[in-house]
């Protein structure tokens, strides 16, 4: 059974910021093999940077990042899609939820959303999700949102041990 059937996303702000790091410290456990920005005694401060760079990132155009939260406002995570910087790049989706939170369909409603954004840019074509091969929980979300699976690329994530194969998934404008 779905535990948080209204979720919504939202800009980030300032005062997610003791939510963001005890989100961080609390899903350490499936963070720390897939996120680099993550480690342990995550700080307040390093998530207040965060929510600045991503308010930065919205007025200049390169991306949305969202808090996702649930009906009573409880961050469960963050999703954001950041778009092409140089002709020829794809747009591009990640995502993470809070351990306590993951196995309820709240990444899978994220990208829809994030999808829905980043199509109704006009030069949208192919939006893209890459994950590490291994990362099974990632990989499931893109191909349960009906992201293509093109291919593995070594080294498109780097990940504190070393580069890592990357499984590729596109997405195509609807028709």
């Amino acid at each position: 059974m779905n535990r948080f059937p209204d979720i919504n996303l939202r800009p980030f702000h300032v005062n997610d910021t003791p939510a963001f790091a005890a989100a961080v410290n609390g899903s350490l456990d499936t963070l720390l093999p897939w996120m680099v920005w993550a480690h342990v005694d995550y700080q307040e401060h390093e998530a207040a940077s965060w929510i600045a760079f991503t308010q930065w990132q919205r007025e200049k155009g390169e991306a949305e990042e969202f808090a996702i939260v649930d009906k009573h406002d409880r961050l469960l995570g963050g999703a954001g899609i950041r778009f092409p910087r140089h002709p020829g790049d794809f747009s591009a989706i990640g995502y993470w939820v809070r351990s306590d939170a993951q196995g309820n369909g709240i990444a899978s409603r994220a990208v829809m959303h994030l999808l829905d954004i980043g199509f109704k840019r006009p030069d949208a074509k192919v939006i893209e999700i890459l994950a590490a091969e291994e990362n099974k929980a990632s990989r499931a979300v893109a191909e349960k949102c009906g992201g293509q699976f093109i291919d593995y690329r070594y080294g498109l994530i780097v990940l504190d041990s070393s580069p890592v194969n990357t499984a590729i998934y596109h997405f195509h404008r609807p028709s």
